[in-house]
């Protein structure tokens, strides 16, 4: 708090002061006082008033200077209030009080929030799970009465289960810390469970597969690692270009196994790469070709953040999508948190 301000603020009582002080001095000086009685009764008024001046200032100064403080140091400022030493003044009283109230308001409406929210999750997960027995039962009844026309049902089938797997991740992506548990598995097992699940459409659309050096185990958890591989070679599947071809294979370096899903597909335009893992995002091919959601790569980033495993994304000639794993250290990180 500058000294000027405080003085433009309190400029009022200090004009009014300051006009009391010369009228004693002419009522003095009309009743013929002596001169150094007047001087003196003037001297000590205006003193009077200089503490007083400066006493306010300087223990509103402290209280403010700190506050302003606070508000750039913590990164919690709910608890601000709690960091302040009550003033001795009655405005700051007032604010310490109103700052009190608003904290506790906020706290009461995020639990609020947090009910409410725990609530519509709990009730996605039970519809995704009840909605999954009836897309099972009419998978089967295509696959028991197989011609062309069930066959595309069945492929619309196959979109609807995905889209409502992706569902259930995106309720689950903010607690993902809860729901996960990292161990060594086997990167081999995961990757081919993802890929009958495409059995299909790798068939369909002729698409040559090509699996190298995944014989490896990497410290990750199985449920999340499925779906994230499941939506990359998923994009892989739904954008192939001429000649389709899918190449997933590993690097292994010393603190790190990479994990490489490659294909000649129609490819990344280079200003949507900086984007992709944005929410909402779908860039020029996604809008043009599939009508997408954005959702799928934003949870991908999301939960390869949450395992720290590190993604990238590159796009010449088809697209490359690079999934590091650490080793070493990390599977310790886990066991002793």
């Amino acid at each position: 708090m500058k000294f000027f301000a405080y003085l433009k603020d309190r400029l009022l009582p200090v004009t009014l002061y300051i006009l009391v002080v010369v009228i004693i001095f002419f009522i003095l000086y009309v009743f013929e006082y002596n001169i150094f009685i007047i001087f003196d009764i003037i001297f000590l008024l205006c003193l009077i008033g200089v503490v007083n001046l400066s006493y306010d200032y300087f223990r509103r100064k402290k209280f403010y200077d700190k506050l302003k403080n606070l508000l750039v140091s913590i990164d919690n400022k709910c608890l601000i209030h709690e960091m302040l030493t009550e003033p001795s003044f009655l405005d700051g009283k007032i604010l310490l009080e109103a700052l009190y109230e608003t904290n506790k308001y906020k706290l009461d409406e995020i639990e609020r929030f947090k009910l409410k929210n725990q609530d519509l999750q709990e009730f996605i997960e039970m519809w995704v799970h009840e909605i999954k027995t009836p897309l099972a039962s009419a998978n089967l009844i295509m696959e028991n009465n197989y011609n062309y026309v069930n066959a595309d049902i069945n492929k619309e089938l196959a979109k609807v289960n995905d889209y409502v797997e992706q569902m259930l991740f995106y309720a689950r992506s903010a607690t993902v810390e809860k729901d996960y548990l990292v161990k060594q598995v086997s990167l081999e097992a995961i990757v081919n469970k993802v890929i009958l699940r495409y059995k299909q459409d790798f068939l369909l659309k002729k698409i040559v597969l090509n699996l190298q050096n995944l014989d490896v185990i990497v410290n990750t958890d199985t449920k999340w690692m499925e779906f994230i591989l499941g939506q990359i070679i998923g994009n892989s599947v739904k954008y192939v270009g001429k000649n389709p071809q899918i190449k997933i294979y590993t690097k292994k370096f010393k603190e790190s196994v990479i994990l490489f899903i490659e294909d000649n597909g129609i490819g990344i335009k280079k200003s949507d790469l900086p984007r992709l893992f944005d929410k909402g995002f779908t860039g020029e091919n996604g809008r043009m070709k599939y009508n997408s959601t954005g959702i799928g790569l934003y949870l991908v980033k999301q939960l390869c953040d949450k395992l720290d495993h590190k993604i990238m994304i590159e796009s010449e000639n088809g697209t490359v999508v690079m999934i590091t794993f650490p080793i070493g250290s990390y599977i310790n990180e886990i066991k002793n948190a």
